[in-house]
């Protein structure tokens, strides 16, 4: 049986700091994932719910190894590097660490 979705998927809110901190390990690593946009309002956000027992994002879910709803965007970071991202280091999370990076 083949699925051509991504095993990766992740619940995701427009505007909010921790999933484009998230959004952006999975752009450097250049992983596939569905993206989730979900309701703004916490109580409605029942497929996040569902997801990870919890209402808050982001939310990962990785299918290829069994993640059924991993919350909390450093922990989510952590496990990207670790899982996909052969030896490399996470990049510094803070605006200002990442622009001091890139000047070093």
């Amino acid at each position: 049986m083949t699925d051509s979705s991504p095993a990766l998927e992740l619940y995701n809110l427009r505007g909010c700091p921790y999933c484009a901190k998230v959004r952006r390990a999975l752009d450097d690593l250049d992983l596939s994932y569905k993206t989730h946009q979900v309701p703004r309002s916490r109580s409605d956000r029942d497929a996040v719910h569902a997801a990870s027992g919890q209402r808050g994002v982001p939310v990962l879910v990785d299918r290829s190894n069994g993640i059924e709803g991993m919350p909390e965007s450093d922990d989510i970071v952590e496990y990207l590097y670790e899982e996909y991202g052969d030896g490399e280091t996470p990049p510094p999370s803070g605006i200002f660490d990442r622009v001091l990076s890139k000047l070093l």
